[in-house]
């Protein structure tokens, strides 16, 4: 027996097990939206009418995962009365496949995300697929929302408290290892053997329809605070202390406390209290930005989004939908080099790594290696993959092997002239059609260019350190890169999981561009006798993951300092800054690889603050007036932290280094991790009114120098009253009118 829907294929074997193929008719991955939701009530109805079947299974017919969640555009538009109503809807549904006679199995292959996971939670039992694209997890507090379809209500109930607030109150996502180490999952399946392992638990359903969940081994502390009512107060009071920070920008953490904690109250109704949550959530401002940081990457991940309309192709690289690099050269095996290698190997590149002698060749495999194994010993990948990633290394001191390379990633030290020469060699070994592409991080691609045969195929291709987690890769045009060559390394990126941004080549691109000003006012800050502490606790509450300073001793002041000179012919004022990363670079004092920067370190752990009178001793201060700022919602040091950044983003977006605002901001979100709630540098600036911060960068001018004159276009949108965003609806198609500001 069959039975089609527009999203379902509904399939009736002669064991009476019921397959229910879920399809999305106009999308790649499945995601709940209206017409889903209404032929899933449909096939829900028919099964509570069922008397035969003896099994129903959901499973996904798209390659690309089981279900991402809700439409995440339509929950955007909705006000919150509609949102209370849709989750209602949600909710019933769901609450309806768990009270299903027939027992149900959900098949989780790929992402299985929100709602995706809210609608397998209903399901009786679960497997999981072991492979590198599974994962399960509720991100809905990434979006400014908590869970609403029950994610509150059965997922401490199937895992208990302790494992499931981290994926509730973080959005923390599980390999299939990990969710059946929990009980998320009842077994898994070996990506070889799938159909297989999922054919024998149908059976085993089948003998044993009452089959018991696998039980999960908990000490006897874990079960007094999963399973007692004091220990479950003792658990949220823990959680609230511990989240106390965060949930004063993110609502959405105690929101979802507050949710769990009734639904483990007897006879309480959390499934209201998760609605009524959810709906007072959708209207904040913390939901408002970062739904609009969802949208931005959804259109940076869109082809279209950088295709020139003036694009034409080229025999070399026609103009296609998916991209044509095979084989990954990467010159360079440093912590960089061996990142970016790890992390295309994964994504099934061939790669060779290339290095000056077989020693550092040696030394940059061993690198691959340890992150590989670090990954499978932490249950992220499994150990197949591992291996079978590593396969695809292949490390060499010789230029030769690289001829047949369709794209070379230069990562090598931070100077002009060695770049020079690694693209004079690349141009004269690596075949015509290949592109070369520099991972610098402020240096001229333009130069590089200059140096190969082939200035229509140079480009940058930014990474971040580290490769593995941060999201953001900018891709960066010279004047002579070729749109055909834009459109190959954009895919490339897509094709590695990473969110791209294309920048105009000017010194430090965008994103350390922008994050100079910020670092270095606060060793102007420094400068003038304010405590490091003092300053990076500022930031913090302002909603930066860390302090500039911290930050500084993360990345190291000898880059630091590097980069600072760099940036000297688009900085003002920054001589204090360059002279003081000198010195500390002079007296070894460049972070935590060398013990001791900003902060002194014990091992691994930051200990006191280094005392930095005997370095500023020399530096100059001058004595500054007090001036009354308009009101803000940011204190002085937070003032002079962040308004050069701010006022630098402008300016960026003013000499088009690149083409609109959005990317602005998304790229300081995922490159330096700018307060996500605020919505990026130029959100808060359009938040706070460019009135108010003209008037205030002024101030700041008179009272810390020329550093602080606002940008031309802060003071044209100052004086006009204009946004530096388009006031219409997003152009991808993935953005709303009801969030577009105004």
């Amino acid at each position: 027996m069959n039975t089609d829907y527009k999203n379902f294929h509904v399939y009736r074997d002669d064991r009476d097990v019921v397959t229910v193929w879920i399809q999305h008719a106009t999308r790649s991955i499945n995601v709940f939206d209206d017409d889903v939701i209404s032929e899933l009530w449909q096939i829900v109805s028919d099964l509570e009418d069922d008397k035969v079947a003896k099994l129903v299974i959901f499973r996904s017919a798209h390659e690309s995962g089981f279900m991402a969640g809700a439409d995440v555009a339509k929950i955007a538009q909705l006000t919150a009365s509609e949102v209370a109503e849709a989750l209602g809807t949600g909710q019933s549904l769901f609450t309806r496949i768990a009270n299903l006679e027939i027992p149900t199995l959900a098949v989780i292959a790929g992402p299985c995300l929100g709602g995706g996971l809210e609608f397998a939670l209903a399901c009786r039992y679960r497997i999981a697929q072991d492979s590198v694209s599974t994962r399960l997890g509720l991100p809905e507090v990434q979006l400014g929302v908590i869970p609403g379809w029950g994610g509150t209500q059965r997922l401490p109930q199937r895992v208990g408290l302790i494992q499931s607030l981290p994926m509730i109150l973080q959005g923390k996502k599980l390999t299939a290892s990990k969710a059946l180490k929990i009980g998320l999952v009842d077994r898994i399946a070996d990506e070889p053997n799938r159909k297989n392992s999922v054919d024998q638990f149908v059976r085993d359903l089948l003998q044993r329809p009452l089959l018991l969940h696998q039980p999960i081994h908990k000490s006897l502390l874990t079960r007094f605070l999963d399973h007692t009512s004091i220990g479950r107060r003792i658990t949220l009071h823990t959680a609230r202390n511990r989240t106390a920070r965060e949930a004063a920008h993110y609502p959405a953490i105690p929101a979802a406390i507050r949710a769990i904690e009734v639904g483990l109250r007897r006879r309480a109704d959390g499934f209201a209290t998760e609605r009524l949550e959810f709906s007072r959530l959708i209207e904040t401002p913390t939901c408002r930005n970062l739904l609009e940081l969802f949208f931005r990457r959804e259109r940076a991940r869109s082809l279209a989004t950088w295709r020139s309309a003036n694009s034409h192709p080229s025999p070399e690289h026609p103009t296609a939908d998916h991209s044509t690099i095979h084989k990954v050269g990467i010159v360079g095996a440093g912590v960089m080099g061996a990142g970016i290698a790890q992390l295309a190997a994964l994504k099934r590149y061939h790669v060779v790594l290339k290095e000056v002698s077989e020693e550092l060749a040696t030394s940059g495999m061993k690198r691959i290696e340890a992150l590989l194994t670090g990954m499978s010993d932490s249950g992220r990948l499994p150990a197949a993959d591992a291996q079978a990633a590593m396969g695809r290394v292949s490390a060499t001191c010789e230029w030769g092997p690289l001829e047949s390379a369709d794209l070379v990633i230069e990562a090598v030290v931070e100077r002009d002239d060695v770049k020079a020469k690694v693209f004079r060699e690349l141009s004269k070994v690596v075949d015509p059609h290949g592109l070369l592409t520099s991972n610098t991080s402020s240096l001229s691609i333009a130069h590089m260019a200059d140096a190969s045969n082939r200035p229509q195929q140079v480009a940058g291709l930014h990474f971040f350190n580290p490769v593995h987690r941060m999201e953001l890769v900018e891709v960066v045009r010279a004047s002579e890169t070729s749109d055909a060559v834009i459109d190959e390394l954009v895919q490339f990126v897509r094709s590695l999981g990473k969110t791209p941004i294309v920048t105009s080549d000017t010194p430090g691109f965008l994103v350390n561009r922008i994050l100079f000003p910020y670092i270095g006012e606060a060793i102007q800050m420094i400068c003038d006798g304010v405590a490091t502490e003092t300053i990076d606790r500022e930031a913090r509450r302002f909603g930066m993951p860390m302090g500039p300073l911290e930050l500084l001793d993360q990345v190291g002041l000898d880059v630091a300092y590097h980069v600072s000179g760099a940036l000297d012919s688009v900085l003002r004022d920054n001589e204090r800054v360059v002279k003081l990363f000198g010195e500390m670079v002079t007296r070894g004092w460049i972070g935590r690889k060398s013990g001791q920067g900003f902060y002194r370190y014990d091992g691994q752990r930051r200990a006191a603050p280094t005392p930095m009178q005997p370095i500023i001793d020399g530096v100059p201060t001058t004595m500054v007036p007090h001036l009354d700022m308009a009101h803000d919602g940011l204190n002085d040091a937070q003032r002079r932290l962040i308004y050069p950044l701010i006022n630098e983003s402008v300016k960026c977006l003013q000499q088009r280094v690149v083409a609109e605002a959005w990317m602005v901001d998304l790229a300081m979100v995922l490159g330096t991790g700018f307060a996500p709630f605020r919505g990026g540098p130029l959100s808060l600036g359009e938040q706070i009114g460019w009135k108010t911060v003209a008037r205030n960068m002024k101030a700041l001018e008179v009272m810390y120098g020329i550093r602080f004159e606002p940008a031309t276009r802060l003071d044209e949108l100052a004086a006009t009253g204009g946004t530096l965003f388009v006031n219409t609806e997003d152009r991808s198609g993935f953005g709303t009118q009801r969030l577009t500001r105004h």
